[in-house]
């Protein structure tokens, strides 16, 4: 008995169904192995239930594929901030981006798997788009208007600061569970708070 997965064939004109089914399978096979540089087309293909050379016709290569993932994991986290900010009062700068950066860090905490794939591969050896091709780039931008908004005078560093703590609160929660914690929405208003004081 084989171990494969059985997979039906995708109707006629279904070609993105298995795309998006492909990168499914590489997101998940990343959430669990050690760096984008034990991931395999044929391991995704294996994964996703098709013959390897089927991958293919949808991706020339890793580095698409990975590319596709990343770019489908930042859009999901993008629209989670987007949500958060828009749920805050429109004329409450400060609030709207605290509001951002908590529903960060609780898709951080609450998607570890998901987490790891934008933060624990991306850009490792092997993958390395230029600037411009940045996947996550839209997402920073984000936190870079919200930062503006509340009248920071440089919102690029004070976005990417807060990016970087934010990062740390997420990891270090991950390595250290017995640390008397602080509770996150405290910690990410505080961070917040002393960050645009500085800043203005």
């Amino acid at each position: 008995m084989s171990d494969k997965p059985v997979r039906s064939r995708n109707r006629r004109g279904e070609g993105a169904r298995l795309r998006d089914e492909l990168v499914a399978a590489a997101s998940t096979l990343l959430e669990d192995l050690d760096g984008q540089e034990a991931l395999s087309l044929r391991a995704v293909a294996r994964a996703a239930g098709i013959a390897p050379q089927s991958v293919y016709l949808h991706f020339t290569d890793r580095r698409e594929l990975l590319t596709a993932v990343y770019r489908v994991r930042f859009n999901e986290l993008r629209a989670t901030l987007e949500f958060a900010r828009d749920s805050a009062p429109e004329n409450a700068a400060g609030e709207r981006l605290s509001a951002v950066c908590r529903a960060y860090v609780e898709y951080g905490t609450r998607h570890p798997g998901h987490y790891r794939v934008l933060f624990g591969t991306a850009g490792t050896p092997g993958w390395e788009p230029s600037a411009g091709q940045l996947p996550g780039l839209p997402t920073l931008q984000l936190l870079v208007d919200a930062a503006a908004a509340c009248g920071s005078a440089d919102p690029t560093a004070t976005a990417t600061c807060l990016w970087a703590g934010m990062h740390g609160l997420i990891t270090l929660r991950q390595d250290r569970p017995s640390f008397p914690w602080p509770a996150l929405d405290t910690l990410v208003d505080t961070m917040v708070n002393a960050h645009l004081a500085a800043a203005r």
